[in-house]
């Protein structure tokens, strides 16, 4: 079995952000589809979205899932757990990318497709955070161990949905026109050309403790930043056996989800602002935007931490993208499985 034979498909949440960008990324596959049902929650009922060159009517009604061949969940944590005991029910494949059951150890944390399985009946994706750290460690670690990771994740106004958008567009347009601040969105203060400490990584800790194990110690620190899409992080991987840069650089290289950056101007093609000054340096969260892979750049050794042992780098990525191409490797390879 493989794509290529005839789908149905069921994607619960297909108005949020990660519902639509898994619509969009599997329009765009060579998967045959031949039933795609989308459903959200009332307040989307009567709305449509794109499929096959046709619009497709949102459905606030969960739909008989015996017959279908896959269900996705990009709903709220709160309301998948209903659903993987319906789709349980009806013996029906199911990829949670809500992080519902993600701390169950009997439900496999697909990291891979090598963690998937043709009996395996639901399957839990990490979020991007969880992604794009582990490919990370893993290559610079090489067939050593990580021993420490610490860093702080930058999340954009789209952590918190298209509310968060949609608040720091507002609130820019407010303090532009010098006119009264909209009332306060999902982060509950103003974002608009602020920082705010203590973004949500409980999701992304727990699922990169459950993949590295107890023995590597994680601190992951966050913080919002008004940009509307993208996150970013800096990292500093300290490993158990001595390395060189050349070497940590040539795995992450050949690591399939990850772009390395060269020194230079970012991928927007800046230039220095003065004749003889430095020219701005990527990767950031818009050189990521679109983007499928993890882009890693400014990578350097920390001497001080030990000579060999210790190496910083800077990450930056379009977590939609890279946890809806994701779930679809990782959808097809469970379903070639079966």
């Amino acid at each position: 079995m493989s794509v290529s034979a005839p789908r149905r498909i069921v994607i619960f949440g297909i108005t949020g952000q990660v519902g639509q960008e898994l619509v969009d990324r599997l329009d765009e596959s060579d998967w045959n589809v031949v039933e795609l049902v989308g459903v959200a929650s009332a307040d989307s009922a009567g709305t449509t979205f794109s499929f096959g060159g046709h619009d497709l009517d949102v459905t606030a009604e969960a739909p008989p899932l015996a017959g279908a061949d896959l269900v996705f969940l990009c709903t709220r944590q709160v309301e998948a757990l209903e659903i993987v005991r319906d789709c349980l029910k009806a013996e029906v494949a199911c990829l949670d990318l809500t992080g519902a059951v993600s701390a169950q150890d009997a439900v496999p944390l697909a990291y891979s497709p090598a963690d998937v399985t043709a009996t395996a009946p639901l399957l839990s994706i990490p979020s991007p955070t969880a992604l794009a750290w582990d490919a990370v460690l893993r290559a610079v670690a090489g067939d050593g161990a990580v021993v420490r990771a610490t860093g702080t994740v930058l999340a954009s106004a789209a952590a918190r949905g298209r509310a968060g958008v949609v608040a720091l567009s507002e609130e820019s347009i407010a303090l532009f026109n010098q006119s009264e601040s909209p009332d306060p969105g999902p982060a509950g203060q103003g974002v608009a050309f602020d920082v705010l400490p203590g973004a949500d990584l409980g999701r992304a800790r727990a699922e990169l403790g459950r993949s590295l194990g107890e023995g590597v110690a994680l601190s992951v620190a966050g913080a919002e930043v008004p940009t509307f899409v993208g996150e970013a992080a800096s990292v500093l991987i300290e490993v158990e056996a001595s390395t060189d840069l050349a070497s940590v650089a040539a795995r992450l290289e050949a690591h399939p989800l990850i772009d390395v950056v060269a020194d230079g101007p970012g991928s927007r093609g800046l230039v220095a602002v003065e004749d003889g000054e430095p020219s701005p340096v990527g990767p950031t969260m818009r050189d990521a935007a679109g983007e499928s892979g993890v882009q890693v750049g400014r990578l350097e050794a920390e001497a001080a931490l030990g000579e060999g042992t210790a190496f910083r780098l800077w990450l930056s990525m379009d977590p939609l993208r890279v946890v809806a191409d994701h779930a679809l490797a990782i959808a097809d390879a469970r379903l070639t499985a079966s």
